[in-house]
């Protein structure tokens, strides 16, 4: 293979300017042996910087800024991408992004689609029709619930296609990891990096990533699901095609992948980059069922999270980023009843900025979760008005929002202790109990922050809007704060703008 090495100058402007050596094949090219400090230490083999954050309070995260020279890469695919991670391994690598790496695409560089993954006799038209309210909900109840174990064999299908494409598109990110975007326009897009348990020391910066997208959502008809009188026809029982549990609200499409998976992994740092569904947003999948079943929450989701932090992960700091365009944006902490979560899950968010996001900025449970001098910027109109569930669905759908609905900005959920600080929130329609909603939660502080142009507390603010209070001992206090101070709320939107995103290095 031939392989063209550039000159050493444009090695050490790379990640600014976007200039790269690349092979000739545009899949992968190691660096010339010209001695491991050939590039500047602060862009090309980044560390997280002293106390920055949670990430940092087991010693410096350094991701694979030690690597030697042959295990420093530069890729444009994904196959290259796949290499080098493996061939590296465990030891300290870098990793660079030369463009658009899409996951979802085969050896040979061809996107793969539904098609590719869809395994017979799936069919979405099929699958929608078998599991229909109108046919699945009049079976008996469970727990007064439509039954949400389905079966048959479009089910079976759906699984085995999911399957199919969960193996192509889901990277696994090994220990003393960096990955680094060049200059202003390196993507990975349709496919998620894991860090999973045992897994630690990674460094992710300047990178766009975008539309981790299932094509193979599931339909749970038992999610949120209730036995409502005040809509016609809903009961427990099912009477006949207007009586029953199918004229009952409830039921919801979910989906898998998200754009980033710490899922057990430890001390990661994701710096300067950016988050979105991009050009296929769940906005363009409205919901496929007749009313009761069609309110805006009911669309069919292609998308899950952008960050979620789960199982165990712990010591992450998140910081400089851009998330928009999304429903929910990450989750800490997965389920209520993972108690094995105590006292891991520490997470530090500082310097982000979150435009067109519904909620979970983030939702967390369990976790000790700082989050300071973020910028969120979004619109809570969009659920109907009237005096019960029945009339603010009707009413809701006269005028259906384009925006993601804010339900919540940080979700305060089982066991959590969120410390918010210096945080500017412009939520139209929207009052305290937006910026943070009591989820089952028992705590949460802040302290000089901005709700809609005003200084306020949005603990003791939301503690009066919502009448589900938080007390404010989260008992503990931060200390991580890396070399930079934190800002007052004044300073926060000129900041962020500037800075957060990938392309801002």
């Amino acid at each position: 293979m031939n392989r063209k090495i550039l000159a050493a100058s444009c090695l050490a402007a790379s990640l600014i300017a976007g200039c790269s050596a690349v092979s000739t094949d545009n899949t992968s090219q190691k660096l010339s042996n010209t001695g491991k400090n050939s590039m500047s230490q602060d862009m090309t083999r980044p560390v997280l910087p002293h106390n920055d954050g949670w990430a940092a309070a087991e010693g410096q995260v350094t991701g694979g800024s030690d690597a030697l020279d042959a295990h420093i890469y530069t890729v444009s695919s994904r196959k290259a991408f796949v290499d080098a991670l493996k061939e590296a391994g465990n030891s300290p690598k870098i990793i660079r992004i030369s463009g658009t790496i899409n996951l979802s695409s085969n050896d040979q560089g061809r996107e793969l689609t539904e098609a590719d993954y869809r395994v017979a006799p799936y069919n979405f038209e099929d699958y929608k029709n078998a599991y229909a309210p109108a046919v699945w909900n009049i079976q008996p109840l469970i727990k007064k619930r439509p039954n949400r174990d389905l079966t048959g064999p479009q089910e079976e299908a759906r699984l085995a296609s999911a399957k199919k494409q969960k193996d192509q598109i889901v990277i696994d990110v090994p220990s003393n990891t960096s990955i680094l975007g060049l200059g202003k326009n390196a993507k990975i897009i349709k496919g998620t990096l894991q860090i999973s348990a045992g897994v630690e020391n990674v460094i992710i910066r300047n990178i766009a990533f975008e539309d981790a997208f299932d094509y193979f959502p599931g339909w749970d008809p038992g999610d949120s699901f209730k036995i409502d009188p005040n809509y016609p026809g809903c009961m427990g029982e099912y009477v006949n095609a207007n009586q029953g549990p199918q004229k009952c609200p409830g039921g919801r499409w979910n989906s898998e992948y998200d754009l980033i998976s710490i899922n057990g992994g430890k001390r990661v740092w994701i710096d300067h980059s950016t988050f979105s569904d991009g050009d296929r947003p769940d906005s363009m999948f409205p919901p496929v069922y007749p009313f009761p079943q069609n309110e805006i929450t009911q669309k069919v989701q292609h998308h899950d999270g952008l960050v979620d932090i789960t199982n165990q992960a712990d010591l992450v700091t998140i910081s400089n980023s851009y998330f928009h365009d999304h429903d929910k944006a990450f989750l800490i902490g997965n389920s209520d009843g993972k108690t094995a979560d105590t006292g891991y899950l520490r997470v530090t968010l500082h310097g982000n900025y979150f435009k067109n996001v519904g909620q979970r900025m983030p939702r967390v449970r369990y976790g000790k979760v700082h989050v300071y001098n973020n910028y969120f910027v979004g619109n809570a109109q969009g659920d109907g008005v009237g005096a019960n569930a029945y009339e603010r669905h009707v009413d809701s759908l006269i005028n259906k929002p384009k925006h993601n609905i804010v339900r919540q900005v940080l979700g305060a959920g089982k066991e959590s202790a969120i410390y918010s600080e210096a945080n500017v929130f412009e939520i139209e329609n929207g009052n305290p109990s937006h910026a943070i909603g009591n989820m089952k939660g028992k705590v949460a502080y802040d302290q000089g922050s901005m709700f809609n142009g005003k200084m306020i507390d949005i603990v003791e603010g939301a503690n009066k809007a919502s009448g589900k209070p938080l007390s404010k001992d989260v008992g503990w206090t931060p200390t991580l704060y890396g070399p930079t101070p934190v800002l007052p709320a004044s300073e926060v939107i000129d900041y962020v703008k500037e800075n957060a995103g990938a392309g801002k290095l």
